[in-house]
């Protein structure tokens, strides 16, 4: 007899750790009835929360601000996770970690475009920020400050009454703030969002300075001073102060009661007639 033919082909032992070892039962009941209609109603609705969160603060910031590309943004953001789910379920046989990298991926994008808008989405303060309270009480002036694209206000100097001031602050072109150097701390205006006018008692006799904080702009001259006078009254609700008086000159003459007026042409007339 040849090697060949008494050689006898020997298939290798399965060693007893590598058997297929059969699932517990117990452990699949618990997984399928307790672990899972529980897991997976939370994740739907801590994933829907997510999402519905940031996409309406992209919508938020929108409104607010009138801004068409975040809209753009968030209704793309939004056909596309409609998409996404839309081939999701033509495909129930995807793999489970392609699954999860698609799933992460648009969580994700939705993550970063809230974020992008969080601070334009806030409501705005109404105390100026930081904690800065306006006087109570009306006020005897306002101040009208122009913003100018030029990285300068519209003058260097600004005499005001003492007392109560309206500052108003116009936006003629780029993004600028207002605040005060030393003084009125949590003060500040923005243009073209933001606080736009806040009330603030000047004292009589006292000049303050005023400026831009965004970097670069006070050093191109973007600041100016606030020469307070003496102090001012506030104009009362319904009345109007007249912008000019009329001539001493132009007045018509007045009369006493009991007296009338006579032409003297006609008293010396009468006297000659006599």
């Amino acid at each position: 007899m040849t090697k060949a033919t008494t050689e006898i082909e020997r298939v290798p032992e399965t060693s007893p750790e590598l058997a297929t070892r059969a699932p517990d039962p117990a452990a699949e009941e618990r997984k399928s009835r307790l672990w899972l209609p529980l897991l997976l109603p939370l994740g739907a609705i801590l994933a829907v929360a997510f999402v519905a969160i940031n996409i309406s603060r992209v919508f938020l910031a929108a409104s607010k601000h009138d801004s068409t590309p975040a809209v753009i943004i968030g209704a793309g953001i939004t056909v596309a996770i409609l998409a996404g789910a839309t081939i999701l379920a033509a495909f129930p046989k995807i793999r489970t970690s392609s699954l999860f990298l698609v799933l992460g991926g648009a969580l994700l994008v939705v993550l970063l475009a809230g974020s992008l808008v969080l601070g334009a989405a806030e409501p705005e303060e109404e105390a100026g920020g930081g904690g800065y309270v306006e006087p109570a009480g009306a006020a005897v002036n306002t101040l009208t400050v122009d913003a100018l694209p030029t990285l300068k206000f519209q003058a260097d100097n600004f005499d005001v009454p003492g007392g109560i001031n309206l500052i108003e602050y116009v936006d003629k072109g780029g993004t600028h703030t207002l605040l005060f150097d030393g003084a009125f701390p949590g003060f500040k205006l923005a243009v073209p969002t933001g606080l736009k006018e806040l009330k603030a008692d000047l004292e009589p006799g006292k000049t303050y300075t005023i400026y831009c904080d965004i970097p670069g702009h006070r050093q191109a001259g973007m600041e100016a001073t606030i020469t307070v006078g003496e102090a001012g009254t506030a104009t009362e609700a319904g009345t109007e102060t007249p912008s000019s008086t009329t001539p001493a000159s132009e007045t018509s003459p007045t009369t006493t009661a009991g007296s009338s007026e006579v032409d003297p042409a006609q008293q010396s007339g009468d006297q000659l007639g006599n």
